[in-house]
């Protein structure tokens, strides 16, 4: 029978010391949104509802890629293997240069990469660890539809992508961590009633100490918190990068110098609310009870976060780059719809954690709204008028938040 000496409880995570993001995390975190930066190629050409459904899944496809990895070396510490992550990040520079070929070329390269990546990272844990913080780490079902289509042609290609990245969006709700544990205990006690019932098992040569043991692995809260803060950095910093990229390719007058510093005031802004005073900090200084929501919705609201950012970042640079007459259809959404989902994605997360309506109605609901709204009517605008219209609706919130944190009183300290 299971020796229960050798089996550990996931009622309580282990205590935490602090420590911050490692060179090896930081470089991690570079190759990543380098990758996700890659994908503004497909909003160049258009971008058409058949492009915008394509960049959701190849930036879900990068962000399960980091995540997965990000988790491990939250965990492992300084145990961590550097020649995994080392590979891990070669696949995700492969899958980067590959994005743009797609959907011309290179695709089955992306796919064949990811699956490699997602499957090799299921086993860096090692024998008897579960991952009870977020157990769609350790199950890959999702992989399969990708493996599946490194023999399907386009479109249905992409169709399998997307399936298989919504299982693991699934699992990431349904697998419980109470449940992966009891699953190891069960796999563990048959593991040892067919060692029993072997005609070879010898009783005297039975070592209970070769038992693997049950280990439940617990991410720690203020390291994690601090690895999704710096991600929102470095992708609001791509969005600068492509600003100048942008502004240095045009010829500089008063309007084009004006939609630049709004594009500035834009990224800024929401490097205020979502570091400042959103979800992030809280974590990084109080861990997860701070933000009342199990770890899914957690690394569910920052997916949705980063991608409405990138989104928008990428959306600012189009604009930048047709900073003379109208606006094509495509960019006005990726630069609306980018503002709009990062606004929802905000409140959602808020009013899970229990702020109330009136911080809903104040700025969240009523700025989703007004960006969606600016979306459908992009076509009629030019690009300064509607970059500046986005930059109000970014410091709104901003000021609302700084009068409600008590600055504009006492003049000083920002709460969160």
């Amino acid at each position: 029978m299971v020796d229960e000496t050798h089996e550990t409880s996931s009622a309580e995570p282990p205590e935490t010391h602090e420590r911050h993001a490692s060179w090896m995390e930081l470089f991690f975190d570079l190759v990543a949104v380098a990758g996700i930066s890659q994908l503004t190629h497909l909003l160049h050409r258009g971008p058409s509802l058949t492009d915008f459904a394509l960049y959701v899944v190849l930036y879900l496809a990068f962000w399960m890629v980091w995540a997965c990895i990000t988790l491990y070396g939250d965990i492992a510490r300084d145990q961590a293997r550097v020649p995994l992550m080392l590979a891990a990040m070669a696949g995700l520079g492969l899958m980067a240069a590959a994005v743009a070929g797609i959907p011309d070329r290179h695709a089955t390269t992306f796919a064949a990469v990811y699956v490699l990546v997602r499957l090799g990272s299921e086993h860096l844990w090692g024998r008897g660890k579960i991952v009870v913080d977020w157990p769609a780490v350790q199950l890959t079902a999702g992989v399969y539809p990708w493996l599946i289509s490194l023999w399907v042609p386009e479109p249905a290609k992409y169709w399998l992508w997307a399936a298989g990245l919504a299982l693991d969006l699934w699992i990431m709700f349904a697998i419980s961590a109470e449940w992966m544990m009891a699953e190891a205990h069960k796999h563990l006690a048959a593991r040892i009633q067919r060692i029993e019932r072997s005609p070879r098992f010898d009783p005297d040569r039975w070592d209970p100490e070769k038992v693997p043991k049950i280990e439940a692995a617990h991410a720690d809260p203020a390291h994690l918190g601090e690895r999704l803060g710096l991600f929102v950095i470095i992708v609001l910093g791509e969005g600068v990068i492509a600003i100048i990229t942008a502004l240095g390719g045009v010829q500089w007058n008063a309007g084009v110098l004006t939609l630049a510093f709004a594009a500035f005031v834009i990224l800024a802004g929401l490097w205020a609310l979502t570091l400042l005073y959103g979800f992030v900090p809280r974590l990084m200084t109080e861990g997860v009870a701070a933000s009342k929501e199990p770890w899914q919705r957690i690394m569910l609201t920052h997916c949705g976060i980063t991608g409405a950012l990138a989104t928008l970042a990428a959306g600012l640079g189009l604009a930048m780059d047709h900073s003379h007459g109208h606006l094509s259809t495509g960019v006005g959404w990726a630069l609306c719809g980018g503002t709009a989902t990062y606004f929802a994605v905000v409140g959602l997360s808020g009013m899970r954690s229990g702020v109330g309506w009136r911080w809903l109605l104040a700025w969240p609901l009523p700025c989703a709204v007004l960006a969606a709204a600016l979306g459908a009517f992009a076509t009629h605008l030019t690009a300064l008028p509607l970059v500046c219209a986005v930059a109000a609706l970014v410091v709104w919130p901003l000021l609302w938040q700084t009068w409600s944190a008590g600055k504009w009183r006492n003049g000083s300290g920002v709460a969160v």
